[in-house]
């Protein structure tokens, strides 16, 4: 297993130039001919978090100015983990035509992904904390810890990422059914609310759930201005090692297989 990340890492070294490539493609394809162009990055996320602020504030009886920031806080990690998988779940079938056509490290598809919108997501984080601090929030030392969050986000994302790409290439429908399938992890993730809000059956799953520390560790640096907890921070870790681990070794035991599937 090490030597073959090893190769990947090699292998990902001497396609560098073509990650960032495909990394630029992205990011400028996907606004293209608007008249806004980047600045939808901000505008997207601005508008859905206002609309659920207002309207979640008001359904929990919660200061909105408190509720954004608590809102903004769980939106941003989700929104990236939920776009990875969803997107970078995708990213053979994608580029199949690509992949046929000429050898290149078949992890470079996801990953070129994931760093789009890893980019993506650290310019929307920027403006929107922005828009909170004109508002009235307030900014304090334990906000320095974010880039560690997103890194411990990215890993674990990226290895999700790496499982649901493979298992798209043989079943076709998962890219359908993943889609749902987010939409109901949303409402059994706490972004919206407290995780220690629920109780029984579903307080149980809420608990359960593997995002839950990547969400604490935003709102614990950015809501709660402490740093997060020793168990967040060691659950996070853990998560996202099993994450990575767990994902190179199905792409590694199956990446011949992709290019005869797709």
């Amino acid at each position: 297993m090490i030597s073959r990340l090893s190769e990947l890492l090699f292998e990902l070294n001497g396609s560098r130039n073509v990650l960032y490539q495909l990394v630029t493609q992205q990011l400028i394809l996907r606004y293209r001919r608007t008249a806004l162009g980047y600045l939808w990055t901000l505008i997207n996320p601005l508008l859905m978090m206002s609309v659920m602020a207002v309207v979640f504030s008001s359904l929990f009886k919660t200061e909105l100015k408190s509720f954004a920031v608590f809102l903004f806080a769980g939106m941003i990690p989700w929104t990236f983990f939920n776009s990875v998988v969803v997107q970078a779940g995708s990213s053979f079938i994608i580029n199949e035509g690509l992949i046929k056509k000429i050898y290149l490290p078949k992890i470079i598809f996801p990953l070129s992904v994931c760093c789009a919108l890893l980019i993506d997501s650290a310019l929307s984080f920027i403006a929107l904390f922005s828009i909170v601090l004109v508002s009235g929030g307030s900014f304090t030392w334990t906000a320095f810890f974010v880039p560690v969050a997103f890194l411990l986000l990215f890993l674990f994302s990226f290895g999700v990422a790496l499982i649901m790409s493979v298992l798209t290439v043989f079943f076709r429908d998962l890219q359908y059914v993943v889609v749902i399938a987010m939409q109901g992890l949303f409402f059994l993730s706490p972004v919206l609310y407290k995780k220690d809000l629920l109780s029984g059956s579903i307080g149980w799953v809420v608990a359960m759930n593997p995002f839950n520390p990547f969400i604490e560790l935003f709102r614990a640096s950015l809501y709660e201005a402490t740093l997060p907890s020793i168990h967040t921070l060691t659950q996070a870790i853990s998560f996202a090692i099993i994450s990575m681990a767990c994902g190179l070794f199905i792409f590694s035991r199956q990446e011949k297989k992709i290019i005869f599937r797709l």
